[in-house]
């Protein structure tokens, strides 16, 4: 494995774990940090692509809080 696909694993994991309550936060920190600036040069992204996929990420954020605050609201309604 080279180190371009271990890059890429490592996006691909973290994009997979945003749907884990658990590894959420990490995975955000992730995208938001130099982590996956390092990970995508290394993985050939061009910026064009990295913009794609964190408006991607971004949008899976909203909508699983989204989520999670409907959840919750509806929960305590049916109390």
């Amino acid at each position: 494995m080279g180190v371009n696909n271990l890059a890429e694993a490592i996006i691909l994991q973290s994009i997979e774990d945003l749907w884990s309550e658990k590894q959420r936060k990490e995975c955000i920190d992730f995208f938001k940090g130099e982590g996956f600036c390092i990970c995508a040069g290394i993985a050939g992204m061009n910026l064009t692509e990295q913009i794609r996929l964190l408006n991607m990420v971004n949008r899976v954020v909203k909508n699983e809080r989204r989520k999670i605050k409907v959840g919750n609201f509806s929960t305590l309604t049916t109390v």
